[in-house]
């Protein structure tokens, strides 16, 4: 079955993506070469088979509003 994660962290040669509320670590090497800490990724099987980058752009705009609005500004400017 196909699940979404977020890249946590880079632990050595391991990758932790958060999927469920879970850390669940995959080897590095087999991972998309530009994979980065925030990304959303799909996993399947015990492997990561890409980077979701709709839902990854998504997540960083709502980010970015959430900092626009702390910091009562555009951070565009």
């Amino acid at each position: 079955m196909k699940q979404t994660g977020i890249v946590d962290r880079f632990e050595g040669g391991r990758v932790v993506i958060e999927i469920e509320n879970q850390m669940v670590d995959f080897p590095r090497d087999e991972a998309p070469a530009m994979l980065a800490e925030g990304m959303v990724v799909l996993v399947e099987n015990g492997r990561i088979l890409g980077i979701d980058e709709q839902e990854t752009q998504r997540m960083e705009d709502d980010m970015r509003r959430r900092f626009e609005r702390i910091l009562g500004k555009n951070t565009d400017e």
